[in-house]
């Protein structure tokens, strides 16, 4: 059903649903769920970046990072840190196009 409605109506939808419970059903909606229109506010309300080239990436990289960042504190508490390689932020590809476009024409 959401392959027949347009792609801006399901941009809408997504964003009223949480984060957490998107779940691609196919190839179209993979690439709905994953592009800057649905993670730039997320990103830009929890994190507060403005800049990205990927979103969803960005999004994930924070993720990584605070997760990351807990994992030592803990450590650190504990009294046990040991050799902690820091983390290299990857670069991030273009996320694809949503929207077809023919060139041919």
């Amino acid at each position: 059903m959401l392959n027949e409605i347009p792609i801006d109506l399901n941009i809408l939808i997504y964003n009223f649903l949480e984060k957490k419970d998107l779940k691609p059903f196919d190839a179209t909606s993979k690439v709905i769920m994953r592009s800057n229109l649905i993670w730039k506010p997320l990103l830009i309300k929890k994190y507060n970046i403005n800049k990205s080239i990927n979103f969803y990436e960005e999004f994930l990289w924070q993720r990584k990072l605070k997760q990351h960042q807990n994992k030592y504190q803990k450590q650190w508490t504990l009294g046990c840190v040991g050799r902690i390689i820091p983390l290299i932020k990857p670069v991030f590809m273009k996320p694809d196009c949503i929207y077809k476009i023919d060139l041919e024409n």
